[in-house]
């Protein structure tokens, strides 16, 4: 319909439509506040199959969890759904701001898909729909 993107390809697309949110205030919004967290979040699942530049982008997430279940000496036993909990109720029961959400968007689907069970399945299912569109 539209062609092939890529998944760089859909990565510049959504950092264009983020950067002219950000810079508009006029009648072209293409991204509202509250769905910051979810354009974040294609950025967090893209990054980890684009070209190596950003791949580490896709890491943030992953990087993150592993670090604090890590830590059970400093704040107790620290499971991965835990931190996948905390880190949705982060993104939604907070005030939208652009730079919380766009954070939580993009280290979601790493802390989503490290927590398996329940937490992965949403990842799953939008992976599997942008790699649809990406190829």
């Amino acid at each position: 319909m539209l062609g092939t993107f890529g998944t760089g390809g859909i990565l510049i697309v959504v950092i264009l439509l983020l950067i002219a949110h950000k810079r508009g205030g006029g009648k072209f919004q293409p991204v509202k506040s509250h769905h910051v967290f979810y354009w974040g979040a294609v950025i967090g699942l893209t990054a980890a199959s684009a070209g190596t530049a950003i791949q580490k982008i896709g890491l943030v997430g992953t990087e993150f969890s592993n670090a604090l279940t890590k830590q059970s000496e400093t704040f107790g036993n620290v499971g991965p759904a835990a931190v996948a909990a905390a880190i949705v109720v982060i993104a939604f029961c907070f005030k939208a701001s652009f730079p919380k959400d766009l954070l939580c968007g993009i280290a979601a689907p790493g802390i989503l898909s490290a927590a398996a069970n329940f937490w992965a399945v949403p990842v799953g299912i939008f992976t599997s729909l942008l790699h649809t569109v990406a190829s």
